[in-house]
């Protein structure tokens, strides 16, 4: 829930606003840039804050400056001081995953427009298996992907989707506004 959420409790705590109507993002925005000399928009705070809108996962450099807000040098600072126990679960920054990074039976969850998710596991060797699917016509639960890499606002790209044991070719998605989000769930 966002309200437990320390990042956003000292957002609130900073500003001195509960978040709660539309003109206390415009007021927040308008700290941040008064503090930090950089720009979030007020639809990104919004987003974060989940204020009417879908929760998203935010852009590093977005982390950044909230971070450089609440007085420190950037967001891994931040998380250092936090400590592990911290409640961020909202913050889980992911702008490009590289594949090779991901344990195998890792859990990897992306959205793209309109309306679509895939919760994934990966396999190894840039290969996912998809565990559940939402919105789409084309994939489906139990199609095997090699993806290399999965960025948020850029397409999804398979090189490969076998379905049944047949390479159905590759597969391209999100071509107009990309990934909304990539989130490593485990």
């Amino acid at each position: 829930m966002a309200s437990d959420n320390e990042i956003l409790g000292q957002l609130r705590e900073r500003v001195g606003l509960g978040m709660t109507q539309s003109t206390d993002f415009d007021v927040l925005a308008q700290a941040i840039k008064d503090t930090t000399n950089e720009s979030l928009g007020v639809n990104t705070l919004k987003r974060l804050f989940a204020f009417k809108t879908e929760k998203v996962v935010p852009r590093l450099s977005t982390m950044d400056i909230i971070a450089r807000y609440l007085g420190h040098e950037d967001y891994d600072s931040l998380l250092k001081v936090l400590g592990e126990d911290a409640d961020i679960s909202l913050f889980n920054p992911i702008d490009c995953l590289d594949v090779r990074e991901l344990e195998q039976g890792s859990q990897v969850r992306i959205t793209y427009d309109p309306g679509r998710i895939l919760l994934l596991t990966y396999l190894g060797d840039f290969r996912f298996i998809i565990n559940d699917i939402d919105g789409s016509r084309n994939l489906r639960k139990g199609d095997l992907l090699t993806i290399t890499q999965l960025a948020v606002g850029h397409r999804l790209v398979a090189a490969h989707v076998v379905r049944d044991g047949n390479d159905l070719g590759a597969y391209e998605s999100a071509k107009y506004k990309g990934l909304k989000s990539v989130e490593v769930l485990s």
